[in-house]
């Protein structure tokens, strides 16, 4: 099960695209700031969904460029893709943060280099937390509703995030 396909698929729902489409309607709308996705594994998804049956793929060839394939999610997929919301759905798990592994080992690093690794971490998470509040603003009225939720959710969680690293370094300073 996988998250990608059920990000592939339900872009898929509202078009045909092709992977190229696929990438770069990620890339424009930004949904890699938000969702874990890379270029490499929409292609994958793709290829895997294709050869699973649950994407009809049309081969479209142009002058001068290379075939590309048009990707329609068919009754197979459409299955797929409800069967994957579901899934989903229903398998909330804690997350990691994989900073969490710098602060369990901070104590290891001498004291001026620790609060050198918490400043880059604080800097990067006041930095993150700038972005989506000023993404929110933009988007607030823009976005359909699931979107426009997590981004909701992540300026929630980065706030938090930002707090909690601003008191980490106050503690670590004190000793």
């Amino acid at each position: 099960m996988s998250t990608i396909d059920l990000l592939v698929l339900g872009i898929l729902m509202s078009g045909a695209k092709n992977a190229y489409e696929l990438v770069r309607f990620i890339r424009d709308k930004e949904i890699h700031r938000i969702l874990k996705i890379s270029e490499p594994a929409v292609f994958k998804s793709c290829r895997r969904l294709a050869e699973g049956g649950f994407l009809d793929g049309e081969t479209v060839r142009e002058a001068g460029v290379p075939d590309k394939v048009i990707y329609q999610v068919n009754s197979k997929g459409k299955e797929r893709f409800y069967e994957l919301m579901a899934h989903f759905a229903q398998d909330f798990k804690p997350f990691y943060l994989d900073f969490n592994t710098v602060i369990w080992n901070i104590d290891t690093l001498e004291r001026e280099e620790g609060e050198k690794v918490l400043l880059t971490l604080q800097e990067q998470l006041h930095q993150a937390k700038t972005w989506i509040a000023e993404h929110e603003k933009e988007v607030r009225d823009h976005l359909p509703f699931g979107p426009r939720q997590i981004v909701k959710q992540y300026l929630m969680t980065i706030s938090a995030l930002a707090e909690w690293i601003d008191q980490a370094l106050a503690d670590f300073r004190k000793g």
